[in-house]
């Protein structure tokens, strides 16, 4: 991806500079989507055993494809708060490969299921 992480950052997902789609392209990838295509912010055009899959693939704004990362990840949500009064998103993860469990925090619960799972993808190639 575009960014390294920093020694003893362990628990912060990217250095500056890391955008949505590199998040995004990064979930993708881990769903086992290959042949991704950009266009613009986007990313489109997924191919899944050789079909292609037209359509956008944006699980920051989709809260169906965000869905489908809790279920296939077993990401644990945790809300800060309770109703309307939720100040922020506490998503877990256990990763198998790094025996270790991955955090994520956010106001906007999309964006935290995006970032655990690219922290998760993306921390086995540091």
């Amino acid at each position: 991806m575009g960014a390294q992480m920093r020694e003893g950052a362990e628990d912060c997902l990217w250095e500056e500079g890391v955008t949505d789609i590199e998040m995004t392209n990064a979930c993708a990838e881990a769903m086992g989507f290959s042949s991704i295509e950009r266009k613009g912010d986007q990313v489109r055009d997924l191919s899944l055993g050789g079909q292609i899959i037209p359509g956008i693939y944006w699980p920051l704004k989709d809260d169906a494809q965000a869905m489908t990362l809790i279920k296939k990840f077993g990401l644990l949500i945790d809300p800060d708060g309770y109703g309307e009064n939720i100040k922020q998103w506490n998503v877990s993860m256990w990763d198998e490969e790094r025996i270790t469990w991955m955090h994520q925090e956010n106001t906007d619960l999309n964006r935290a299921i995006v970032e655990c799972v690219a922290k998760m993808r993306n921390g086995r190639k540091v």
